[in-house]
């Protein structure tokens, strides 16, 4: 799974909609990012739609882990946009199945069908996480849309990328006698 820092295949986009002054008359007003109740400021997302928080990236980093780890699903980056005097960073993460950049121009070269059905699924997965942080707070504010035009859980584990932590962990209890459905039906405890 990419980390939140690991952003590098999300194209940046640049937002200069929201000024950090308004123009009032022939006078300058400075805008407050705290205060301000302007489109994309902590507070307007607050009242339309932003109803998750977190005390930090970090934070947020949690949650998206263990949320991904209790539905078997992923969540990869897609799309972050850098923001303006109101909010720093408006970052979307995707659900892995609906792919996270556009369609492919690689043509097959031959029939040979795959073993394992592709990850993406036609008409995408509608699922994704938005979140936004902002100049004057650590706080981050996100939206979830929990919903998936596919299956989770057990029957979503095939498309799931793991860690190679996982992967040693499962080659090893394959290795002292386990079979694959022990190993699956079986969560890891510190007894064992």
């Amino acid at each position: 799974m990419s980390s939140i820092e690991d952003i590098t295949n999300a194209p940046v986009v640049r937002d200069d909609t929201a000024p950090e002054y308004s123009q009032i008359g022939h006078a300058r007003v400075t805008i407050d990012p705290a205060t301000s109740r302007l489109l994309g400021s902590i507070t307007y997302d607050r009242e339309h739609g932003f109803n998750l928080e977190w005390n930090s990236k970090e934070a947020f980093k949690n949650w998206l882990d263990d949320e991904q780890t209790a539905q078997s699903i992923e969540l990869r980056p897609s799309k972050i946009e850098c923001g303006s005097a109101l909010y720093t960073t408006n970052q979307i993460f995707r659900c892995a199945r609906n792919g996270t950049g556009g369609i492919k121009e690689y043509q097959k070269k031959t029939t040979r069908e795959r073993k394992i059905e592709s990850k993406r699924i036609a008409g995408g997965c509608p699922s994704l996480v938005q979140i936004k942080t902002y100049p004057h707070t650590d706080i981050v504010l996100g939206k979830y849309i929990s919903n998936h035009s596919h299956a989770i859980g057990m029957e979503n584990l095939k498309f799931i990328w793991m860690r190679d932590s996982t992967r040693e962990m499962i080659a090893s209890m394959l290795r002292y006698g386990k079979n694959d459905k022990d190993i699956v039906s079986d969560p890891p405890s510190d007894n064992n």
